[in-house]
């Protein structure tokens, strides 16, 4: 796969949480748009096991935005559904975009948006006694990623992402 990248996210503080490969579409001063093949491959760190995923999918790692997308996708490149990690920004080296993620998930799945794992993030936050400043951040994150997609922002409103596959080296 031509420029192959990979995601590796962490649990707070630096705790290996899963990892997976792509093609790197579309990098930009605020985010890289990866896409993956159906059937790939993510490694799960903490349950200590191999998940594939059948569809296709697009993957947004914005550089200072509190959040991750990833959007499962069709032969024709039309959204299926959107998850949503918040998360720290993204970062990149080496050939890794990595992030922290905080537990909480924003989830679109038959056109509704609904939060996901409030619980994994109430229970965990206190557990690993994540600092005020990373709970402040993950709670105006979520409200960040609510006025996004409101507003349509890159990658919310698309509804055909062929465009974009232009970059794909296939």
């Amino acid at each position: 796969m031509p420029n192959t990248i990979t995601i590796r996210s962490y649990k707070y503080p630096d705790v290996p949480y899963v990892e997976y490969s792509g093609e790197l579409l579309e990098e930009t001063s605020h985010y890289w748009f990866v896409k993956c093949p159906q059937n790939n491959i993510l490694k799960h760190h903490i349950k200590k096991k191999e998940i594939v995923y059948q569809e296709a999918s697009l993957h947004f790692f914005s550089k200072y935005h509190g959040y991750t997308v990833s959007i499962a996708i069709n032969d024709k490149m039309e959204p299926l559904s959107m998850f949503c990690n918040i998360s720290t920004p993204c970062t990149y080296k080496d050939g890794f975009i990595t992030y922290i993620d905080i537990d909480m998930d924003y989830v679109k799945i038959n056109q509704e948006w609904y939060i996901k794992n409030s619980d994994t993030y109430v229970t965990n936050s206190r557990t690993f006694n994540y600092p005020i400043q990373l709970t402040n951040f993950a709670v105006v994150s979520l409200q960040e990623l609510k006025n996004n997609i409101a507003d349509n922002v890159f990658p919310f409103g698309i509804t055909n992402f062929s465009s974009i596959e232009k970059y794909s080296h296939k």
